[in-house]
């Protein structure tokens, strides 16, 4: 996947998100009870799970993660040569 499509869908997932949240903690009825309660928790973790997909998106953690990007390897410093 290129990076542009990746930081893409990753703001994307990132407001989809942060939108739930918001719906969860303001906009949701607040007298749900028994399994209406526990469904608006795991909402909750929802929110929490698609900020943290985004930020897995919009940086991957290694090549592996991202083929597609032919990018220039960083230069290497004075201290890298350790």
């Amino acid at each position: 996947m290129s990076m542009a499509l990746r930081r893409t869908a990753a703001v994307i997932v990132l407001l989809a998100g942060i939108a739930l949240g918001f719906w969860v903690v303001f906009g949701s009825p607040h007298d749900w009870e028994g399994g209406m309660r526990l469904l608006k928790f795991a909402l909750g973790l929802t929110s929490l799970g698609m900020i943290t997909a985004s930020a897995w998106l919009m940086f991957p953690g290694s090549r592996d993660d991202d083929d597609d990007d032919i990018s220039p390897h960083p230069m290497t410093g004075p201290l890298d040569a350790l």
